[in-house]
């Protein structure tokens, strides 16, 4: 049976010689899977709408409740433009995915985060903090997961080692806009990274590996320093 859904691909691998496995938030069902068949091909119609950081319409094909998910069909509804020609903003974009793929189990939906994620893609096209437009983000995915860093805070404060000017950084990147969040002038760099530093290893509680994105980043930061 075929379904049309709307999708954000988080990130894409490369299976057999010429096809994908990608992985999209749909807005009708959750996180999936699917298989792309032929999209690494130099000509392939699906391949520019199965890349990481793109929203589209996709045909998927399902032949049973227990079979994998097809993409046959897909239409590009914003393909992020201005992320792709900047490293930097496309590296926090791809860290948005990265955490809402570790987050979120499969065929959970979920249209809340849906749009969270693709509002902050489009605002990290412009926004002068991009990271700190992450830590936003990151926040809120918790909290829509069931995992509020903020209620955390509350109820574990000793432990989560978090002081006042700490805690309204965090209760700002919590509640503010995004537009709000990045034209934010209280917060300096400092408290910004301390507040980082805290979201960092709250997260390492429910994901047990380190962010390939930021080990990225990090690599590519310390040769240009």
């Amino acid at each position: 049976m075929y379904y049309q859904l709307n999708g954000l691909v988080l990130n894409v691998r490369v299976c057999g010689e010429a096809d994908k496995s990608a992985t999209i938030y749909t807005r009708e069902w959750g996180k999936i899977s699917a298989l792309v068949p032929g999209a690494k091909k130099i000509k392939a119609k699906l391949g520019a709408a199965t890349e990481p950081v793109v929203e589209g319409e996709y045909l998927v094909y399902m032949a049973g409740p227990q079979a994998r998910a097809k993409v046959t069909g897909a239409k590009i509804s914003d393909g992020f433009m201005p992320l792709r020609t900047d490293w930097r903003r496309f590296t926090v974009a791809s860290a948005c995915s990265e955490v809402t793929d570790l987050l979120t189990p499969f065929n959970m939906e979920n249209s809340q985060k849906y749009d969270l994620l693709a509002r902050t893609w489009k605002l990290l096209e412009t926004a002068k903090h991009p990271w700190r437009i992450f830590n936003a983000f990151t926040l809120r995915f918790l909290r829509l997961s069931g995992y509020s860093f903020v209620e955390y805070i509350k109820r574990e404060n000793s432990a989560a080692a978090v002081d006042k000017t700490e805690f309204e950084a965090i209760r700002k990147f919590s509640t503010l806009s995004g537009e709000e969040v990045d034209g934010e002038t209280g917060i300096s760099e400092a408290l910004e990274n301390r507040v980082s530093r805290h979201l960092d290893r709250y997260l390492s509680i429910y994901i047990q590996r380190p962010m390939m994105t930021k080990i990225f980043w990090q690599k590519v930061e310390s040769k240009h320093k």
